[in-house]
């Protein structure tokens, strides 16, 4: 279930977990004030790691395609380490 941002008049800002097809929140559970949903920044994931199906073989490739693929990715992510390492120093 996603986290829901709220911002209440009297008590400011909370969070809580709602499933997607309920309604927003149009009162707070504390006090009881009305309260409005924020728009969350980042809550998106990334799935990152060796088995997911983005590397995984398709049906219909070959052998030489699926290797690209894989090199082409592989190498995004090397990147992505050297860039956030080099940055911290």
């Amino acid at each position: 279930m996603p986290t829901y941002e709220y911002k209440c008049g009297k008590c400011g800002e909370f969070e809580t977990t709602q499933k997607i097809s309920a309604p927003p929140l149009s009162k707070c559970p504390t006090c009881g004030g009305k309260v409005k949903r924020q728009i969350a920044g980042t809550g998106g994931f990334v799935l990152k790691g060796s088995n997911w199906p983005s590397k995984m073989a398709s049906s219909g490739e070959s052998a030489k395609k699926k290797a690209d693929r894989f090199m082409k990715q592989t190498v995004g992510e090397v990147a992505e380490d050297i860039a956030k390492h080099s940055d911290s120093h």
